[in-house]
């Protein structure tokens, strides 16, 4: 599909990756309308070309607006940051997915790029996960809820003949990026930083703007349709991941705490949770951290030929870069 001369619709486009999509599709002089639920908060892309568009996954009427006249739709907006209860992320991720789906139904919209996560697979300890691997539920609110609008995708585009590609990226690092970036590297200076069992299970990562060119491919390429794709450039481990930032910030020395001690706090955790009726995190969630799954791309890298442009080397030099031009870092010395 020619994506040029076509209006292309980013949802959760003031978000980190939603706004990283937009930032590309109007650097490469693509027609976008980005939605938002603040419109104040979009002044950048505005003033980059954007058409800003209000509108709230919860709100049918205003989605149906937005969508109208797109013939791509790229849904980036979800509930990341954590939430107290189950219904705070399945409001929004499914939901919300469900009621994007239906404005699309009622429009012309010819392709539907869904933002998924390696989480829809449930939080997997060990093995190598692939497109084809068991997906299912992890008794965690944010996976549970991926794997909820993945299976609301698949069911409303295969019924109703919607066009779709959902794309599942590890963790997202890289400038603005606030769980796997900025929200580290606070920690670390405040020496809060906590790894477990010594920091030595499997970290998978995507740099953003590998993460991009993989969303914007699978937008333009007809061999993406009716598919899913991880995209994941590699693994490290917990611990050589975090150190990097610590190198940034001048300190070394993460703490870790056993596994038996970790899974005995969340177990304590979720009790003091389940009795202030808050959603508890699964104990699975700690044998991902300190397992030992890898998460391929194999596939989106045989069929459209995908592969990371940007290293994990420089892709943590660029976002060094980006912290000390924000002032998150002291810039360096000449």
């Amino acid at each position: 599909m020619e994506l040029h001369g076509q209006r292309i619709l980013v949802t959760g486009a003031t978000g980190f990756i939603g706004g990283a999509v937009a930032r590309r599709l109007l650097s490469e002089g693509h027609t976008v309308r980005a939605m938002a639920r603040q419109p104040e908060k979009a002044t950048d892309l505005a003033a980059l070309g954007a058409e800003v568009v209000m509108a709230d996954l919860g709100d049918e009427d205003l989605l149906e607006r937005a969508v109208q006249g797109c013939a791509v739709v790229i849904h980036c907006a979800a509930q990341v940051a954590p939430v107290d209860t189950r219904t705070a992320f399945e409001g929004p991720n499914v939901a919300g997915t469900e009621n994007v789906l239906v404005a699309c139904g009622k429009s012309a919209v010819q392709r539907f790029v869904f933002l998924s996560s390696i989480a829809a697979f449930g939080l997997p300890a060990s093995g190598t996960i692939t497109d084809d691997s068991p997906r299912g539920l992890a008794g965690e609110a944010y996976s549970d809820s991926k794997f909820g609008a993945e299976e609301a995708v698949w069911s409303f585009c295969n019924a109703r003949g919607l066009p779709f590609t959902i794309v599942r990226p590890s963790c997202v690092y890289g400038p603005r990026s606030s769980y796997w970036s900025v929200i580290p590297l606070k920690q670390i200076r405040k020496r809060k930083m906590l790894v477990i069992a010594g920091g030595r299970g499997t970290f998978n990562y995507v740099y953003i703007d590998n993460l991009v060119d993989a969303i914007v491919l699978v937008a333009a390429d007809d061999r993406a349709l009716g598919d899913a794709f991880i995209v994941n450039d590699g693994t490290t481990t917990w611990r050589e991941f975090f150190s990097a930032y610590e190198k940034m910030a001048g300190q070394k020395g993460l703490r870790s705490v056993s596994l038996a001690t970790a899974k005995a706090g969340l177990t304590l955790r979720n009790a003091i949770y389940r009795f202030k009726h808050k959603s508890p995190v699964a104990l699975r969630a700690i044998n991902f951290v300190s397992g030992s799954a890898v998460f391929s791309q194999a596939h989106i890298e045989r069929k459209l030929g995908h592969h990371a442009r940007v290293n994990l080397e420089e892709g943590m030099s660029r976002t060094e870069a980006w912290f000390r031009e924000t002032g998150l870092l002291g810039r360096r010395s000449p």
